[in-house]
């Protein structure tokens, strides 16, 4: 397309239709199109396909730029990494959405994507850009008769791609075949429930009498029927509780709750609103007055760990929300868009979490366990994610609901991105869904006992919780950063010969 651009007018044009079509194509799903159920659903995934591809337009107007001054090869080299430097800038503040990294594509292509455990998901995207750049360069050189089809310079640019497709995938076999069975020499086994609610009845829109109630009645039997197989952990997903179970308020409901999980015995990881107060000087702007008073209160999207005959210690709260959907970008510096651009639906306007807190406790074997519970659309979050392990984790919990969206590629896309957090940090990722996909992914990358869409499960499995840290782990985007620091470069010097040609 750049080649037969004559203005950057004309490549925005094109480029924001190129750039939309993939939005379209990829996550069509977040406006809840398939049901209808929530308007402001529509217009926050209406708003996301218009106005997200705007993002991309620096980076493909800095490599038309790079080649009208150092000409085509440079050009197309500008334009990988480029694009590589936009991802990863792309992941950092409150506006980012690394869901569309291209390199989450190949997520299900086991043996390529062990390379992850060094470079990251950037990796990859270097990978496709790289051959496709390759791969383009030498259709134009043939077709164009500048090169014969066995010439040298074509033959070393065939013999690229053949290196680049074939190298990956030559090193990650080597990876799998060698983890072909993973010993559990400490093992820790884990159970997790995945109940099927819907999630508009979730908060009191269904026939139910008391939805409350039925919900934890399922739950707890479903936990009960564990207590057979000797399970260290049981898993809850993302706000299993839709109540603001430890305020006073709700006291009756947690002691019974609580009650009954005591007499059960199980430890249980479950999503749930966590509510803080503040007085008027300390109150973020997000947070919601009381009426007649001077106290504020925030509600955060919350994970707690409940074990047996102990009072709850750690309460994880969620720290990368979802743009507009959970909380307003920069929410302090916009306070009038708070109100109008709320969601309907539970509880919108989520707090936005501080500390990447680990859970403890003891397995059966009475050791000492520690381990993330994140919220769903952080698992997308590769360096976040990375964060846990550098504290201790030695497993990864991520709970989610993915049900708003209907049957669609989303939560095909969602359980993905645990192969590739899996094989980063070399641990074991235990998805637990609301509706599904749920999954054990074992930290070679493979997916085991994926459950169905819109399935009521409950599955097992003993994983072997890991410390010891990767590349990835110790160096974190290196490969990414310096892949952003080539591509300023390019584009500086593309400058200087800008303004030296004048």
């Amino acid at each position: 397309m750049m080649e037969r651009m004559k203005s950057y007018g004309e490549l925005t044009r094109y480029a924001y239709l190129f750039v939309f079509v993939f939005h379209l194509i990829t996550v069509y799903w977040t406006g809840g199109f398939t049901h209808m159920r929530d308007p402001y659903l529509m217009m926050a995934g209406s708003l996301l396909l218009l106005l997200h591809p705007f993002f991309y337009l620096p980076s493909i107007l800095c490599s038309f730029f790079v080649r009208r001054r150092l000409g085509t090869i440079w050009g197309l080299i500008g334009f990988v990494f480029l694009w590589i430097g936009y991802e990863y800038l792309h992941s950092l503040g409150e506006f980012s959405f690394p869901w569309m990294t291209i390199g989450n594509s190949q997520a299900y292509d086991l043996f390529r994507i062990q390379i992850v455990e060094y470079t990251s998901v950037y990796g990859l995207s270097f990978l496709i850009l790289a051959f496709n750049v390759l791969a383009f360069f030498w259709i134009v050189q043939t077709t164009r008769n500048r090169w014969q089809l066995f010439s040298s310079s074509s033959l070393v640019t065939l013999v690229g791609l053949l290196l680049l497709y074939v190298l990956p995938w030559l090193y990650g076999s080597s990876v799998v075949d060698s983890n072909t069975s993973l010993p559990a020499d400490h093992p820790f086994k884990i159970g997790l429930i995945q109940p099927n609610i819907d999630p508009f009845e979730k908060w009191g829109e269904g026939s139910a009498p008391d939805p409350f109630w039925a919900q934890m009645g399922m739950h707890l039997n479903t936990t009960r029927s564990f207590v057979k197989d000797s399970l260290d952990l049981v898993l809850w997903c993302e706000t299993a509780i839709p109540n603001r179970i430890l305020l006073p308020s709700h006291a009756h409901d947690w002691q019974i709750l609580k009650s009954s999980l005591d007499s059960i015995g199980l430890p249980v990881l479950t999503g749930f609103p966590y509510t803080e107060f503040f007085d008027s000087v300390h109150a973020p702007i997000t947070a919601h007055q009381i009426s007649n008073s001077a106290a504020y209160y925030e509600d955060y999207n919350a994970v707690m760990l409940i074990l047996p005959h102990q009072p709850v210690k750690e309460v994880y709260k969620k720290m990368r929300l979802v743009p507009f959907a959970e909380r307003i970008p920069y929410a302090e510096t916009v306070p009038f868009l708070i109100k109008p651009l709320k969601w309907s639906v539970g509880i919108s306007g989520w707090g936005l979490g501080k500390d990447t807190v680990l859970f403890s406790m003891k397995s059966r074997e009475g050791r000492e366990e520690h381990f993330a519970g994140i919220i769903c659309y952080e698992s997308a979050f590769p360096d976040f994610v990375r964060q846990f392990v550098l504290r201790g984790a030695k497993f990864i919990v991520v709970l989610t609901n993915d049900s708003w969206w209907g049957n669609t590629s989303g939560t095909y896309q969602h359980i993905g991105f645990a192969p590739l957090r899996a094989i980063e940090n070399r641990r074991w990722v235990i998805q637990c869904a609301n509706g599904g996909i749920s999954a054990f992914v074992d930290p070679v990358g493979r997916i085991h006992q994926a459950t169905r869409m819109y399935t009521t499960a409950a599955i097992e499995k003993v994983i072997e919780p890991r410390s010891g840290n990767t590349f990835y782990d110790r160096h974190g985007d290196v490969f990414a950063k310096l892949c952003f620091l080539l591509a300023m470069a390019i584009f500086l010097t593309a400058g200087y010969y800008s303004l030296h040609s004048t």
